[in-house]
């Protein structure tokens, strides 16, 4: 499938993609990067998760990933939010599911606001940036 990654919080497209399910686990793509203009920063962070995770340095993760989620990334077609992005020059992996000890969430745990903010942003076409 052909889609784009998006941040819905600032309005603007990311990554041009082309994805697939993987088999091994739900809610869990596997793809290539067609086009790629995540900013600086939020590169830096998704880096910065998969490393404190490698390494299980879990007492930092809370804060990359609070910054991650600043963001609101999200499948273009469907909506669908996109958790623990790693990209690996084109190659990229993703959930669409927050994965905890407890199961899934369709949200960040600390998350209770976006749900209410996404019907406003409905409509808006994102920008490339």
């Amino acid at each position: 499938m052909k889609d784009y990654i998006v941040s819905r919080s600032r309005n603007e497209r990311y990554a041009e993609i082309e994805y697939e399910p993987a088999e091994e686990l739900d809610y869990y793509f596997r793809g290539k990067m067609i086009q790629n203009r995540i900013p600086d920063r939020l590169a830096w962070l998704l880096n910065e998760h998969d490393e404190l995770i490698r390494h299980f340095v879990m007492t930092l993760l809370d804060d990359v990933e609070e910054e991650i989620s600043t963001y609101d990334l999200r499948l273009e077609t469907s909506g669908e939010r996109v958790f623990d992005l790693q990209v690996d020059g084109e190659r990229m992996t993703f959930f669409t599911r927050y994965n905890t000890s407890d199961g899934v969430l369709e949200r960040y745990p600390w998350d209770s606001e976006n749900e209410r903010g996404d019907a406003q942003d409905q409509g808006r076409e994102p920008k490339d940036t």
